[in-house]
């Protein structure tokens, strides 16, 4: 079981990146709270800084929130946040419960500012240890998921165009490696219910798919229902797991859409699984 019990640059601008990682080393050796200028810019600093995220990034997915859903308990938030077109080009997750005395319920949409504490998971940049969360403005544009393709996610290392960002996969297959029944997790109770299945694209492309509800909510809805037997769209992000000297990317479902059929117009009507995604490792 992977699991965890806290919560936890380009062109002209790689000079900007680079002092901002070697400022934000030099603050962080100080204990100081760092002042972030946007999503981008956060994924500069060490793990472990204390910083506080006031470019007003726009909530394009809650990837978590507090409640249960089929049998599976959510005690926090995972908000993947967007920066604008305007102030960036990085995503990260804010990761954690409402700081405390706070009434304010996530809305997709809503442009918030944040301080808590860099924690990176899996290559996923995350802020968690949420210590302040602001709403600035509510009903913003949200931002389209980034569409890349299996070859372009599936990578040690991933680049700040894919850490922390909503992506969507196209016209994909999904096949259940697991030997299972072929049903989201498989009738597996707990963290056993988080699976690895294998997703490969039209030209043979193929990377793992994680399914993880026991961390994202939106994961936990699919369970006990068929995996698609066809071609779909799958929206969700990228992560690496690394065991000892091997890192392997995994991608986890956020929501699946089928992919219709060209000679059925008929098939256009399914539109929507509503499937929601989401690894035992926080609670």
């Amino acid at each position: 079981m992977r699991s965890r019990s806290t919560i936890p640059m380009i062109g002209s601008l790689a000079k900007h990146a680079l002092l901002t990682g070697a400022i934000a080393a030099a603050l962080f050796s100080l204990g100081a709270n760092c002042w972030a200028e946007n999503c981008l810019t956060v994924q500069g600093f060490p793990s472990g800084t204390a910083l506080t995220l006031d470019s007003g990034p726009v909530l394009s997915f809650i990837g978590a929130q507090p409640g249960t859903v089929n049998g599976f308990t959510f005690t926090r938030y995972s908000l993947f946040m967007q920066d604008s077109a305007a102030n960036g080009s990085g995503a990260l997750v804010l990761f954690g419960t409402v700081p405390s005395g706070s009434t304010y319920v996530p809305t997709v949409g809503d442009s918030l500012n944040a301080a808590g504490t860099y924690s990176p998971f899996h290559q996923i940049p995350e802020i968690g240890t949420l210590t302040s969360l602001t709403l600035n403005s509510s009903g913003n544009p949200v931002p389209a998921p980034s569409v890349f393709g299996i070859t372009d996610l599936n990578q040690a290392t991933l680049p700040t165009s894919i850490a922390g960002h909503v992506i969507q996969l196209n016209n994909v297959t999904i096949s259940d490696v697991s030997g299972g029944n072929g049903l989201f997790g498989n009738g597996k109770t707990g963290s056993s219910a988080n699976l690895s299945y294998s997703v490969t694209d039209g030209v043979g492309n193929s990377m793992v798919l994680y399914y993880w509800p026991t961390s994202y909510s939106p994961d936990a809805a699919m369970y006990g229902q068929a995996i698609p037997t066809g071609a779909v769209n799958i929206i969700g992000f990228d992560s690496v797991f690394t065991s000892g000297a091997t890192s392997t990317a995994e991608f986890t479902p956020l929501q699946i859409v089928a992919v219709p059929e060209p000679s059925s117009i008929a098939l256009a009507g399914l539109g929507l699984l509503s499937l929601l995604g989401a690894r035992r490792r926080r609670e």
